[in-house]
């Protein structure tokens, strides 16, 4: 919408020359590709047409952030306050976006509180996990990265005392073979070079 009502500003004062600034990377793709199914894009791309048509000559440039730059974001604040007034289409797709995103946010600040869970230490960031491996590689990385092997967690099974480590005592863990135990050193740093 900002931009939009940009490129009007551009239309009533007769602007030549024209730098547009924004930080959405995905609004400056979406002008730049040839087919695209929202019309608020369609229509802010057929408007910049008619205003190349009458000579402007206008640039769009991407910023990385603008947080902390007074000026850009007081034209953000403007942009915002006048869309309020205004009544357009909503793009389904965009909603979907905007609550998808509203969702992983609340998700991953519910998972930020859970340090004490062990799984937090080995996925502080919520994310897929990677899985274009076969079926068998899968279950062995998920076993890895939970924590539970046949090896390390079969006692639960038969109600038996926790495994220990042969070579130095300690309570037989992945975390410990993988990572800790000064016995298999040399194992470690053959295969995970």
């Amino acid at each position: 919408m900002a931009v939009y009502f940009a490129l009007k500003y551009i239309d009533v004062h007769d602007i030549r020359k024209s730098i547009l600034y924004t930080n959405s990377m995905s609004l400056l793709e979406s002008l730049r590709s040839s087919s695209t199914r929202n019309p608020l894009i369609k229509e802010v791309k057929e408007f910049y047409r008619h205003l190349l048509s009458k000579g402007a000559r206008i640039l769009f440039s991407w910023v990385p952030s603008h947080v902390g730059i007074t000026g850009i974001e007081l034209a953000d604040k403007s942009a915002k306050s006048a869309t309020e007034f205004l009544t357009r289409p909503i793009v389904y797709a965009d909603v979907q976006s905007a609550v998808n995103q509203w969702c992983h946010y609340q998700w991953q600040e519910k998972w930020n509180m859970e340090t004490n869970y062990k799984l937090h230490v080995i996925k502080p960031v919520l994310s897929h996990w990677v899985t274009k491996l076969n079926r068998r590689c899968d279950v062995v990385l998920t076993r890895l990265r939970i924590g539970h092997t046949r090896l390390t967690h079969k006692y639960l099974l038969f109600a038996e005392s926790p495994p220990t480590c042969s070579h130095c005592g300690d309570i037989l863990t992945v975390k410990h073979i993988l990572t800790d135990c000064v016995a298999v050193n040399r194992h470690r740093l053959r295969y995970f070079r």
